[in-house]
């Protein structure tokens, strides 16, 4: 005699299914958080890259000073996306003769501006209905 029983593939086939879906959903996030990370690595590498070049603007503008200034001077260098500046700052030695750094600064010259408020938001967001 031959059993002739259905064959249950249900529950395993629901298993396998919700499986894939999470690998599909992991592999999404893994790609998205990686992505992000690449971009945030270049832009990084990008200010880096201008903070060194206004590093050495400043330093051959320092050596190619002729003479050395009487009184504090203040000089400086724009580099990057952001518009941020070195700011190097010399006073003269005692004798006059050479100089010496008393600033090496980065400043941004761009400022943050808060968002326009809407009347009817607090400080979390859009107010509901309910909300005084």
């Amino acid at each position: 005699m031959t059993d002739k029983s259905p064959v249950i593939i249900g529950l395993p086939m629901l298993v396998v299914v919700f499986m894939g879906i999470c690998l599909f959903s992991f592999s999404g996030i893994a790609y998205s958080t990686a992505r992000s990370s690449l971009r945030i690595s270049e832009a990084m590498a990008q200010r880096a890259q201008d903070y060194q070049s206004a590093c050495n603007e400043a330093e051959r503008t320092l050596a190619a000073l002729e003479k050395v200034p009487k009184e504090e001077c203040t000089y400086q260098f724009p580099f990057g996306v952001n518009m941020e500046n070195l700011v190097v700052t010399i006073i003269p030695d005692e004798l006059e003769e050479s100089y010496r750094i008393t600033k090496w600064q980065v400043n941004e010259t761009a400022s943050w501006e808060a968002p326009e408020a809407e009347e009817d938001s607090g400080p979390q967001g859009p107010m509901g209905p309910g909300e005084p």
